[in-house]
């Protein structure tokens, strides 16, 4: 489950770690510039990641816009989690993009054609498609309020 996998990262970045050799209120720095971050990327960003839904899309939003208005902290970030710990998760990141694109683009080419599959082998695929879907968080659907409350 790579939505899952990638999110350890979070937890290492803000676990508190004194041999780091990191400013004392990083922590608080980076919680606050990913939340300002998810913020003003709106609810569709913020609300799966408060609730524990990493999907693909809005992480690289929320990663690329802390890059871009706090660059200063990537250094510290770099101290805390380690070079290869990060290159670790670049694999796991890297997988939660490849099952959003399987999810998004291939699943609807497939469907179809599993159809006329035996059963056993229409049994292995779907499972792979619910792995591609769960896998990149996708079971989660934002829905605004709007939405919600006409129904």
């Amino acid at each position: 489950m790579p939505n899952l996998s990638a999110s350890w990262l979070f937890q290492r970045a803000m676990s508190a770690r004194k041999q780091a050799g990191v400013p004392p209120d990083f922590i608080n720095d980076l919680l606050h510039a990913n939340f300002i971050s998810m913020q003003s990327l709106g609810e569709p960003v913020l609300r799966p990641f408060l609730q524990d839904v990493i999907q693909f899309g809005p992480l690289v939003k929320t990663l690329g816009l802390v890059m871009l208005t706090k660059p200063q902290i990537l250094p510290s970030i770099f101290k805390q989690v380690g070079l290869p710990v990060l290159i670790d998760w670049l694999g796991h990141f890297s997988l939660l993009g490849s099952y959003t694109f399987l999810s998004i683009f291939i699943d609807p080419l497939l469907r179809p054609v599993i159809d006329t599959f035996s059963t056993e082998t229409k049994y292995k695929w779907n499972r792979k498609l619910e792995a591609w879907k769960y896998g990149a968080g996708l079971d989660y659907k934002f829905e605004s309020e709007e939405v919600t409350k006409s129904t």
